[in-house]
């Protein structure tokens, strides 16, 4: 059990797109727990539920354009106070401000994304999440998921031959807008994100698992869909199930330049299913089920080359 309280997410001087967030970390469980939202006329404190194996997860409205956020711990009649500081964007990038490519249907080209003759031959790039000082969620053995992320995006590009990139291919720290920034540098046509899950907010971790594929712009969800069913199907009998499509405005799903998705290689903080994303074979399962996708998946449109205007992306 945790006996001190540790806060992983969100980091200090966070940048939001939205007025709520969750604080997610460990406590030890027999601590109360409260977190405190320090507003401009009144704050009071809402107690966080500490799960037996010391998760807490709790969603937090932000009201303000610049909010305080305090993490109150009491233990054996001592208080410990942690806090942090939260921004609010109050401009996401919205779906609505996508463009769709409407020339899609209208290509007669090979039906595989991975060439297309009669155009430019496709691009992708492969986003290994977090790395470096970014951990990303941990599992039960406390392994990092940013050490998960890179086994998983370096297999994938393998299996991909050309016109294939990383953002990262060491255990390095890349920023969002780097790695934003690094897939228009390349003109990419699909970007793939690759991470293991948390936990929902506010909920129990152990009730949680299986396969989630995120992504912004609605021209975006067949695409993710076809995915998800490629990957649940190819790890048929690993006890790998779906958790489900989800539409978020994520710094690596929002780009409208290419195709872009996160995938969620199941959850690493369940006990059991971390044993099971974690195996080689069940690795190479869920690599062999995107590749899968992405030749079954119609060429597309070099979407850079439609009329598009000018981006500037300030990913968070």
């Amino acid at each position: 059990m945790k006996k001190q309280l540790i806060w992983i997410y969100p980091p200090n001087k966070w940048i939001s797109n939205f007025n709520k967030t969750f604080v997610y970390g460990f406590s030890n469980p027999r601590a109360r727990l409260y977190v405190l939202v320090r507003a401009l006329r009144r704050s009071a404190l809402t107690k966080i539920k500490i799960f037996p194996n010391g998760n807490f997860a709790q969603a937090v409205k932000l009201p303000k354009k610049e909010n305080k956020i305090q993490l109150v711990q009491i233990l054996n009649g001592r208080k410990k106070i942690v806090t942090r500081n939260i921004i609010v964007k109050n401009k996401p990038v919205g779906a609505d401000q996508c463009v769709r490519p409407s020339s899609v249907d209208q290509c007669v080209c090979p039906k595989s994304v991975l060439a297309s003759p009669c155009i430019q031959p496709m691009v992708i790039v492969i986003d290994p999440g977090h790395g470096g000082k970014e951990h990303g969620t941990h599992s039960p053995k406390g392994i990092p998921e940013k050490h998960f992320n890179l086994i998983l995006a370096k297999m994938l590009y393998k299996k991909l031959q050309k016109n294939v990139y990383l953002t990262r291919t060491s255990d390095q720290f890349v920023s969002l807008k780097q790695r934003v920034n690094f897939a228009k540098k390349k003109k990419c046509n699909i970007l793939i994100s690759i991470h293991h899950n948390a936990l929902p907010d506010n909920e129990d971790p152990l009730k949680h698992k299986g396969i989630g594929i995120y992504y912004t712009h609605d021209f975006v969800k067949p695409f993710a869909t076809k995915i998800l069913n490629s990957i649940v199907e190819t790890c048929h009998g690993m006890s790998l199930q779906k958790y489900g499509i989800f539409k978020r405005n994520f710094a690596l799903t929002r780009p409208d330049f290419c195709y872009a998705v996160l995938i969620e290689c199941g959850f690493l903080i369940h006990p059991v299913e971390s044993e099971i994303v974690t195996k080689k074979i069940v690795q190479k399962k869920i690599v062999k089920g995107i590749v899968r996708a992405l030749r079954a998946t119609p060429s597309v449109r070099a979407i850079h080359e439609l009329p598009l205007p000018e981006r500037h992306f300030n990913a968070k």
